[in-house]
């Protein structure tokens, strides 16, 4: 069987979100399976490609500059999404199945999506008074000409879910990421530290998190993640109390090690349509606190049963508090991350695609 997996974000696992994770946990699972593997993406860098080859036969790739710029990075994804469907349609590049692994954009006639969120606004032909701008007049275009019409969509959260379900009235089948699972010697052996992961990007909100800090001096805050927002990590630094320390080139065994002495995994960015880095954390014991928002708390989470929640800065530092304190809760967060291991993952996809 010949497979088509299309990933209209520029690919660069040196900078991975959870977009390169599920990619990158597809194509191991489609290749174990014996498949034939095309690649398609906007961009991808020699090291990437390196990387993939083992788990692909060919990258069919745009040869799009390296992109820098998120809206160019938006506006290349649309382009390319809109590619793939002329090429797939019209060019004949013939496949048994096809898989957008980043469908956001909502265009486009695939086997299986995968919503990581919806988006883009979606218009009906009835909707042309709506369009206020170029970026809607687009939306509209691609919206009448390239309809979504994928057969099966997978969103990575029940929040995400209902987003999707809202903006274009069709059910999904939630799929969970893939995450790695922290191992850990003894879960118990904690220091008082306090760890956030994830990109340096400022819609992460790791102003609150600088902001707590300088309620708990005797606290350690360790922020793991690469920079992507070169001014918003300046203005950090600038603010940062002396207990909070950035590592912005941690290896994946540095992180490995830090989580293991974590009593606390915060995550500040609101409306996270899954967490990946809170798992991790869970998976080592770290008790998460996150916003009472997105899929961070109604999957992972599950409204409290496993950690704490917030609204505002005065209700994150009193979670905090509890936190560091709940001993009792170390042991179930991480048997609740091994729901979301890699196992289970691809258990799941197999189930959901029947491939």
């Amino acid at each position: 069987m010949k497979i088509g997996v299309f990933e209209p974000i520029p690919v660069n696992l040196s900078i991975i979100g959870g977009g390169g994770v599920v990619l990158r946990n597809v194509l191991a699972i489609l290749k174990k399976r014996g498949y034939i593997v095309h690649l398609f993406s906007p961009f991808t860098d020699k090291a990437t490609s390196t990387l993939l080859s083992n788990v692909t036969d060919k990258i069919i790739s745009f040869n799009f500059k390296k992109l820098q710029n998120d809206l160019l990075i938006y506006g290349i994804a649309r382009l390319s999404t809109i590619l793939f469907y002329l090429l797939h349609n019209f060019f004949n590049y013939s496949y048994d199945y096809t898989i957008c692994n980043t469908y956001d954009n909502l265009i486009g006639s695939f086997d299986l999506g995968y919503v990581h969120f919806p988006a883009r606004k979606y218009f009906s032909l009835k909707d042309i008074k709506k369009v206020k701008s170029i970026t809607e007049l687009i939306d509209f275009i691609t919206s009448a000409k390239f309809g979504e019409s994928t057969r099966i969509i997978a969103a990575n959260s029940s929040f995400t879910m209902k987003r999707l379900k809202e903006k274009i009235n069709r059910s999904a089948i939630v799929l969970y990421p893939p995450v790695k699972i922290v191992e850990c010697e003894n879960v118990n052996e904690k220091d008082d530290l306090v760890v956030s992961v994830g990109r340096i990007v400022r819609d992460k909100n790791y102003d609150l998190v600088i902001n707590v800090a300088k309620n708990f001096s005797q606290l350690k805050f360790i922020i793991i993640g690469r920079v992507q927002d070169s001014k918003y990590y300046n203005e950090l630094l600038s603010r940062s109390p002396s207990n909070v320390y950035f590592l912005t080139n941690a290896s994946e065994e540095d992180k490995r090690k830090i989580l293991c002495k974590a009593k606390v995994i915060f995550h500040a960015k609101i409306d996270e349509p899954f967490g990946i880095s809170v798992v991790e954390g869970m998976s080592a014991g770290a008790v998460p606190v996150v916003h009472k928002s997105g899929g961070t708390w109604l999957d992972i989470v599950e409204g409290g049963r496993y950690g704490y929640g917030y609204l505002t800065e005065e209700e994150a530092i009193e979670a905090l508090k509890q936190a560091l304190s709940d001993y009792s809760l170390r042991r179930e967060v991480v048997e609740k991350a091994k729901l979301f291991d890699v196992k289970n993952f691809e258990d799941n996809f197999l189930k959901i695609t029947n491939l």
